[in-house]
């Protein structure tokens, strides 16, 4: 366990102070919740991004990726760091000990950038629509932080 303290250290030395999303960013961190593992976050432009995220709970794991849409201007921005919100959809497979499950993920959440330092704070929870085997409804949801690194314009 003494190598994770040491790679949270190292990722965080390697990023790079990020003040706004530019195009080519990625985050990298974890999100506790359901799922509950590493998640990493690419920005395509200033309002649209790409996450990913494993997540692990028993003998069970859950893959997911969304599209992700985001709104700057829904809530009054604090005097340090940015303040946003977003909407996102895309696929979620839960793969289980005898079967796998498909679904359709959307989420909602919120964002906050830390002004001056390479961090985003985030929260989110959506429905996930389960296609297969079955049809049901469940919820996905948590809270997380990424550290950015210095991969963008």
């Amino acid at each position: 366990m003494t190598r994770v303290p040491s790679i949270l250290l190292a990722a965080f030395a390697a990023a790079m102070p990020a003040a706004a999303q530019t195009s080519g960013q990625l985050g990298a961190g974890v999100i506790i919740g359901e799922p509950i593992g590493p998640t990493i976050k690419y920005w395509l432009d200033d309002t649209r991004a790409i996450d990913a995220g494993v997540g692990f709970g028993g003998s069970n794991a859950v893959f997911f990726t969304d599209v992700l849409f985001h709104a700057w201007d829904v809530a009054p921005q604090p005097s340090r760091g940015r303040l946003g919100a977003y909407v996102g959809l895309g696929p979620r497979i839960e793969a289980r000990d005898d079967d796998a499950l498909f679904g359709l993920r959307t989420i909602a959440g919120g964002d906050y950038r830390v002004q001056g330092r390479p961090i985003e704070l985030f929260f989110e929870a959506g429905p996930v629509f389960q296609l297969t085997p079955s049809h049901r409804v469940d919820v996905d949801g948590g809270l997380g932080v990424r550290f950015y690194f210095g991969l963008g314009k």
